[in-house]
């Protein structure tokens, strides 16, 4: 027991053999707020450079162009649509056809009926006159007809047929036109008159069923 006792004893010694105290280069520095360390750069792979600021954005501009506005781009060239094609029709053998016959753009005159018809003045007086158209069936058959006498101005008063049945008349503006009743036999003849006023008894036309009238 009196071993262990003087070992303790002995370590004491010790322990305080290298206690030193504060020397004279000991700075007792007053106590304050503990600043932190500096932070080192960030190291690249070319070396350590410092972070650069990122750049300040222009109003405008999209993050990823670097024109300023309103600078056209690179014209690119116009796309042309696809060419369609169109299926060409299969030849086909034409029909043999026989040529038709040239057509007339003009519809052929009508044929003046075979009748003969001849106008002449009756009488005069004042204020009008009496005129006859005398018409004569050339043909082998019956026919009816149409006569038809114009004037410059005056005034149709009245017309009609000697000796046979009555037609029918219209006189509008100096122009008489007058039917015929029963058709009129081969080789016969009937005596037209009528009263015109107010008018040169020499007609501007004058016509049975499309045969003009001779004058005596």
């Amino acid at each position: 027991m009196s071993i262990g006792l003087l070992a303790m004893v002995m370590l004491f010694v010790i322990a305080i053999g290298a206690y030193r105290g504060p020397g004279p280069e000991f700075d007792s520095a007053p106590p304050g707020p503990a600043v932190a360390p500096p932070i080192p750069e960030r190291a690249s792979s070319a070396g350590r450079e410092a972070a650069s600021p990122p750049a300040p954005a222009v109003p405008g501009l999209s993050p990823r162009r670097t024109d300023p506005p309103g600078e056209a781009d690179t014209a690119s060239p116009e796309q042309s649509p696809p060419a369609v094609s169109t299926p060409e029709p299969s030849p086909s053998a034409p029909s043999p056809s026989a040529p038709s016959p040239p057509r007339s753009s003009a519809a052929p005159a009508a044929k003046p009926a075979p009748i003969e018809a001849r106008y002449r003045v009756m009488d005069t007086f004042q204020g009008g006159f009496i005129a006859e158209v005398l018409i004569r069936n050339t043909s082998r058959g019956d026919l009816g007809w149409v006569a038809r006498v114009e004037y410059a101005g005056g005034r149709v008063v009245t017309a009609w047929l000697e000796g046979v049945p009555q037609g029918t008349f219209d006189g509008r503006r100096g122009t008489l036109t007058y039917r015929s009743g029963p058709d009129l036999s081969a080789g016969a003849s009937v005596a037209l008159r009528f009263h015109i006023e107010f008018a040169d008894p020499s007609p501007r036309n004058c016509s049975v069923s499309g045969r003009a009238c001779s004058r005596r």
